[in-house]
């Protein structure tokens, strides 16, 4: 009996890598930031959804649309469950993955190269109006893929084989990275170039609301420095040592209304236990002392802090099989 496994490919290594790195005068303070608002996204509604799951799923038997309180609709198609799509009405940001039934089991797609793959995205996204109206802000981030394990009788590992090609587009704005949740676009490319799904969360900026934050308003570096300790601290204990390994400026998406500047500070975290090896972890500080619209942030999310809870209490830690298709 074989079991075929699927596993994504975590792309947030380099993302993390982009996000990081200073830019301009890095961490020197001497270049301008700014407040930006989204520009508004017009009222959106479940029929507008509808038409959605039509022109990307390519089916009209959609049913009633589930929409949550959160003003997010959801559909799941009844002939494949991994056929879905999702829509947030206040963002317009969307997800659709047309399914993977055809690319189950052994199944080896043809796949395209990787200037082919990147070809075939920029092309559906112009074709179908989906590219930044600032096409210098749109950067490519990472280029990998999905990859099956298949495991024979439960116990010998089988042949991997590669299913789907995953680009990665991230923003730069004013020459510095845009991270968070908002401002990104993932592609999965199929056989022979089809685009089977796509994360697109992506909101123009209102140019006219561009507001240059002034020195008194914002924390120094040496402050943040020092919030970074005492959050880490906060949320690891105060019986860890940490060391930063670089540190930059960025702009921040919260898939909220404005986009904000923060302090991003890549950190090596490392715990008593001698038998946790040191890992990394990258700390967000919020530039604004008043900011209109405050973040929130912690240093680790809760998925995370669940993981070290459990190195801690020497329980067995899942890994994945991955690939990078950077070469």
């Amino acid at each position: 009996m074989k079991k075929v496994l699927f596993a994504a490919i975590v792309t947030a290594a380099l993302v993390f890598q982009f996000s990081c790195k200073p830019k301009g005068g890095g961490s020197s303070g001497d270049e301008n930031v700014y407040v930006y608002s989204f520009a508004r996204v017009g009222i959106l509604s479940p029929d507008d959804s509808k038409k959605m799951v039509e022109k990307f799923l390519g089916t009209t038997d959609t049913g009633p649309l589930y929409k949550s309180a959160e003003n997010t609709v959801y559909f799941t198609s009844k002939d494949d469950v991994t056929a879905t799509f999702e829509h947030d009405l206040d963002t317009g940001n969307f997800t659709f993955n047309k399914g993977m039934k055809k690319y189950l089991g052994d199944y080896a797609p043809r796949l395209p190269s990787k200037d082919a793959a990147i070809k075939a995205t920029e092309d559906f996204l112009s074709k179908n109006e989906l590219l930044p109206k600032d096409r210098s802000q749109l950067k490519l981030v990472h280029f990998g893929g999905i990859r099956s394990n298949s495991v024979i009788d439960g116990k010998n590992a089988g042949p991997v084989t590669d299913k789907l090609v995953t680009i990665t587009y991230g923003r730069v704005v004013d020459g510095l990275p845009v991270i968070g949740p908002g401002s990104k676009l993932v592609a999965n490319v199929g056989e022979e170039g089809e685009l089977v799904g796509l994360v697109h969360r992506w909101r123009e900026l209102d140019a006219q609301t561009k507001k240059q934050v002034q020195r008194e308003e914002m924390l120094s570096q040496q402050e943040a420095e020092e919030m970074t300790r005492r959050q880490i601290q906060h949320e690891y204990g105060q019986d860890i040592s940490y060391k930063i390994l670089g540190s930059g400026k960025a702009y921040y998406d919260n898939n909220g209304k404005i986009l904000q500047p923060v302090y991003t500070f890549e950190t090596e975290i490392k715990l008593k236990d001698e038998h946790v090896k040191p890992f990394t972890y990258l700390c967000v500080i919020e530039m604004l002392k008043q900011s209109p619209e405050p973040l929130q942030l912690t240093a680790v999310d809760p998925k995370a802090k669940e993981l070290i809870k459990s190195i801690r209490r020497g329980e067995q830690v899942p890994s994945a099989p991955e690939k990078d298709a950077d070469d």
